[in-house]
């Protein structure tokens, strides 16, 4: 039986007939590289010099060349040798592949990049290339399994902009990014292994269904991230059938974002909930409450959720946990509030930005029962007068009785608003149901959070609402 390994909503995906296959051709050459002192001086050499965008050499940066491929070839990634830049940004290789090649610069770490999609061989050298920062392409790919099929795929694929140097090997279920020009582009989605590309192909398997293609809607500029996917590769049913079904389940889109640690690298394995009931009406079932994980992050600190059905406060907020061994919570954090209106239309993915974790906080805060005197229907029994006390937009809410100290621990630090409201669920749908304004039977108390440390509330004064009706 096919299964996706999760639901997902993808952009368009186009199967397009690929001749080749998508092996890495950096395994089978080299270049040389030139260093303080060293000078290589061989026939039709290619040599020159890389600066950063802000002037100083670029020492250690990628420097690949590569064939020229003619339009409507359909060979997907050209012949290329690679090599770095020494500590002044100089590199050279011993020949050119022909008269006209393509030549690209990459500096991972400083995430900048240059792009020549042609350049002639000569006997001077090149002129002084300008790095600029590069565009961020960042997706999962998801892998369809089949019992059909002749051979185990595996999880090792491949995205590449097709005849271009630029390529990048990728993992099923695993976040990718992939540093490219600005620009518009065509990507190219494959196995990785060229063996299981050609043992595909001898058992009938189409290119046109080994090779996936997807392409920008539009420009991506210098410096900008572009979010998409996520993408499913199949072996067996059309892209575009596959797609539209998907998109029918999950109509409006998805969210995505990016997890720090506290160390601030990326925080892999940290488990992710949505939270749309702000106020944690429905989460009060019995005396507390849990976080129930809905995904994790992946190796790179990325996650992803389907954009929730439902929005009932015109607003929603993403809460993470990175969980020690014994289960207990070493790290926690929150996302930015999303409003509605900004998932309203999304088909595609939203990235509502990234969050760093810290250590958790706690409180310890008490209830005092002030009666309202015009009121004799309330009782003055702190016994009979249940509340809940939250963390807005968090999964944190606990049920207690008045006059007693209520404590919660592993919270978000930081700024957040403790809310208080009756613990009778009765009480609360009958107010809900006369549409009383929150602010009637909800108080909100904004309090620092600290890090690392409980905080010790005043105690919070709490009075029994009216409830509409309640004579009958």
């Amino acid at each position: 039986m096919n299964k996706i390994s999760k639901v997902l909503g993808v952009p368009a995906v186009l199967a397009v007939a690929i001749l080749s296959a998508c092996s890495d051709s950096s395994d089978n050459f080299a270049g040389t590289v030139t260093d303080t002192g060293n000078t290589i001086a061989l026939a039709r050499e290619v040599s020159g010099t890389v600066a950063l965008s802000d002037g100083r050499f670029a020492s250690g940066a990628t420097v690949r060349m590569a064939a020229i491929v003619e339009e409507g070839d359909t060979v997907q990634e050209p012949q290329f040798v690679e090599t770095v830049t020494d500590s002044k940004g100089q590199f050279a290789f011993d020949s050119a592949l022909a008269d006209t090649f393509q030549l690209a610069v990459i500096d991972t770490g400083r995430q900048e990049i240059s792009y020549l999609p042609k350049t002639t061989a000569g006997s001077e050298k090149i002129e002084k290339i300008n790095l600029e920062k590069a565009a961020v392409f960042t997706g999962v790919l998801y892998y369809e399994e089949s019992s059909e099929l002749p051979v185990s795929v595996g999880s090792h694929f491949k995205v590449l902009m097709p005849g271009t140097p630029f390529s990048k090997s990728v993992f099923v279920a695993d976040s990718f990014f992939m540093l490219i020009p600005a620009g518009t582009w065509e990507f190219t989605f494959c196995p990785g292994d060229p063996q299981i590309i050609a043992k595909l192909q001898e058992t009938g398997v189409e290119d046109s269904l080994i090779f996936r293609s997807w392409k920008m809607n539009s420009a991506v500029k210098s410096g900008d991230t572009l979010v998409a996917g996520p993408f499913i590769w199949s072996p067996y049913v059309k892209a575009d059938s596959l797609i539209k079904e998907k998109q029918r389940e999950d109509e409006k889109g998805r969210i995505s974002g990016r997890v720090y640690c506290k160390s601030g690298k990326e925080c892999q394995g940290v488990e992710v909930q949505l939270i749309t009931d702000l106020y944690g009406f429905g989460f009060v079932q019995g005396d507390e409450t849990g976080f129930v994980a809905q995904t994790v992050t992946d190796s790179m600190g990325y996650w992803n959720l389907p954009v929730p059905e439902e929005v009932p406060f015109d607003s929603f907020r993403v809460e993470f946990r990175r969980l020690n061994k014994d289960s207990t919570v070493s790290e926690a954090g929150l996302s930015r509030y999303v409003k509605a209106s900004e998932v309203m239309k999304v088909k595609d993915t939203l990235n509502i930005g990234k969050t760093t974790l810290a250590r958790p906080s706690g409180l310890l805060s008490g209830v005092t029962l002030v009666i309202d005197k015009r009121d004799t229907n309330q009782s003055n029994n702190c016994g009979a007068n249940s509340v809940v006390i939250g963390i807005k937009g968090t999964a944190h809410f606990i049920r207690g009785l008045t006059c007693n100290m209520l404590e919660m621990e592993e919270l978000p630090h930081g700024t957040q608003d403790i809310v208080l409201y009756s613990g009778d669920t009765k009480v609360i749908s009958m107010l809900q149901e006369a549409e009383t304004d929150l602010d009637d039977y909800v108080t909100i108390t904004h309090v620092q959070l600290p890090e690392d440390e409980s905080l010790d509330q005043q105690w919070m004064t709490y009075t029994p609402p009216t409830v509409p009706n309640s004579s009958k």
